[in-house]
C-alpha cells in the first residue's frame, strides 16, 4: 500500500490544473488502507469487463423494437439483468463483468418494454451459455425470432430482476430526493459499483412525462450530479420544455455511460414517440454525449434525427493533460481518467468522427483573464479547431469551470438557444 505522503505527492503531480480534483485526491489521505484498497478493486473490476455481442434476425410478421435481454441462471431461475434495443441493423452488445450469462430477444409490439404473451421470441441457443473472461469479447451466433416461440419461453421471460440503472430509466423523482445528495457524486467517482448498488443512477425524471413539451436531458461531468443543474432547471422554460437527467457514476469508463445513455433514450423514444430532445452536457459529460450521438447516428439514424440540438459547456473536448498525469502517476487510477486524458483511445474514436450536418452543435466555453481557460479546462480543449467548423455558433463566458452554471448571463442566452431552436 502506498503511503500517504506518497499520495499526497501523486495529488499534486495529477490534474495541477483542476482544483476540484486536487482537492478530492487529498481528501484520500484520510482514508484506510482498506477504503483505499476497495477503490482500486473496484477500478479494476471495471477495467476488466468484457463484453457480448452478436446480431439478431427477424422472421416474424409482428413489428416493432426488437428487445434483446441478458440473463443470469440462479436456483433453477433465469433473472434478466440488462437489456438493450438491436439497432437498426439488428446489431446489440453488453458490457459485462466476468460470468456466465443468457441471451435472448423479443419484438416489443406495443412498445413498453416489456415481453407479454404472444409476442414473437427467441433464445441464443437452447438456451446455451455464454461464458465471459476478463476483457474478453464474445461474438455469439444471430437470434432468428419467428413466430413460432422455442420451447421454455414462457418461463425464461416470466421472471425479471433488472439492475438499478435499469429500473431507473424514466423514474420520476425529486431533486431534494436522498440519491440527489451531492455525497452521492464523489461515491460514484471513487467506488461506482458501490454507488450502482446504493444509489442506482439512472435517466431521471422531475415530472410525469408530458407530450406537449420538449425533453431536454441533462448530462453531468466527473464528480457531479443532478444538483448541478438545479439553478438552470429553475430558470428554465417549463412551460414547453421538461428537464430530464442522466445520473452516473463518473468513475466508470465513458463508454459504458454512452451505451446505457443511448439504450435509456431509445427506450423511452419506443415508450413515448416524442419527436424532438436537445441534449445539454457540462465538463466530462460533453465527451459522454459526442460519444452517445456518434453511436446514436450510426445505429438508429432515422431516431437520431428527432435530436433537436446538443450543448457541450466547458467540456474537455481535446482532453486533458492533466489525466494523462494522473493515469501515469496516481497510485490508484479512476477508470473515467483513461479516456479523458489527451490523446486516448476513447478520445480519437469520437474526435475523429465528423458531427452530422443536420444536428445544431451548440459550443460553450469559459475563460478566466487569470487562467488558461476556465481554471479547470483549456481553452485549447474546450474549442479546438475541428469542433469549432461543427458548431453552428460558439459563446464564451468570462466565468469559472462550475460557475457558468450559476452565471445569468449564460441562463438568458441558454432560454434563447432553446426557444429559438423550437422554431425550426
Amino acid at each position: 500500500m502506498q503511503s500517504k505522503a506518497v499520495l499526497l505527492l501523486s495529488a499534486a503531480k495529477i490534474f495541477d490544473s483542476n482544483k476540484s480534483v486536487v482537492v478530492l485526491l487529498m481528501s484520500l489521505l484520510v482514508l484506510s488502507g482498506c477504503a483505499l484498497s476497495e477503490i482500486n478493486k473496484q477500478a479494476k473490476t471495471v477495467e476488466n469487463a468484457g463484453t457480448i455481442l452478436g446480431t439478431v434476425k427477424v422472421n416474424s410478421t409482428q413489428k416493432g423494437p426488437i428487445i434483446v435481454e441478458r440473463f443470469r441462471f440462479n436456483g433453477g431461475v433465469y433473472f434478466s439483468e440488462d437489456k438493450t434495443t438491436a439497432s437498426d441493423k439488428g446489431n446489440y452488445n453488453f458490457s459485462v463483468s466476468p460470468g456466465s450469462y443468457y441471451v435472448s430477444a423479443y419484438i416489443d409490439t406495443n412498445s413498453d418494454g416489456l415481453y407479454q404473451k404472444g409476442e414473437a421470441f427467441n433464445y441464443y441457443g437452447e438456451p446455451t451459455k455464454i461464458e465471459v473472461k476478463f476483457k474478453n469479447t464474445v461474438k455469439v451466433e444471430t437470434i432468428i425470432i419467428s413466430d413460432t416461440p422455442p420451447p421454455g419461453a414462457e418461463e425464461i421471460q416470466s421472471t425479471t430482476k433488472l439492475e438499478a440503472p435499469e429500473q431507473n430509466v424514466g423514474l420520476v423523482v425529486n431533486m431534494n430526493a436522498p440519491m440527489m445528495n451531492s455525497e452521492n457524486y464523489t461515491l460514484g467517482l471513487w467506488r461506482p459499483l458501490n454507488f450502482i448498488e446504493k444509489v442506482g443512477g439512472g435517466l431521471l425524471f422531475l415530472h410525469e412525462y408530458d407530450k406537449n413539451k420538449t425533453p431536454v436531458l441533462f448530462v453531468h461531468g466527473i464528480n457531479g450530479g443532478p444538483k448541478n443543474w438545479e439553478k438552470l432547471i429553475d430558470n428554465m422554460d417549463k412551460e414547453r420544455f421538461q428537464p430530464w437527467l442522466l445520473y452516473y457514476p463518473s468513475g466508470v469508463r465513458l463508454d459504458m455511460v454512452s451505451d446505457y445513455m443511448l439504450k435509456a433514450v431509445i427506450e423511452l423514444q419506443n415508450k413515448y414517440k416524442f419527436k424532438r430532445i436537445n441534449i445539454i452536457a457540462h465538463s466530462m459529460g460533453g465527451l459522454v454525449t459526442r460519444s452517445f450521438i456518434k453511436k446514436y447516428v450510426e445505429q438508429f439514424p432515422e431516431a437520431a434525427k428527432n435530436i433537436g440540438l446538443v450543448m457541450t459547456i466547458n467540456s474537455p473536448m481535446d482532453g486533458m493533460a492533466s489525466a494523462a498525469s494522473g493515469v501515469k502517476h496516481s497510485p490508484i487510477v479512476i477508470s473515467s481518467w483513461r479516456d479523458v486524458a489527451t490523446g486516448s483511445e476513447f478520445l480519437q474514436g469520437i474526435n475523429n468522427w465528423s458531427w452530422p450536418r443536420y444536428l445544431d452543435y451548440h459550443l460553450v466555453f469559459s475563460y478566466s483573464n487569470k487562467e488558461n481557460g476556465d481554471g479547470v479546462v483549456s481553452l485549447q480543449s474546450q474549442i479546438p479547431t475541428k469542433l469549432q467548423a461543427e458548431a453552428v455558433r460558439m459563446y464564451g463566458f468570462s466565468n469559472s469551470h462550475a460557475g457558468i452554471l450559476l452565471d445569468e448571463q449564460f441562463f438568458s442566452q441558454f432560454n434563447t438557444i432553446l426557444a429559438t431552436s423550437s422554431l425550426k
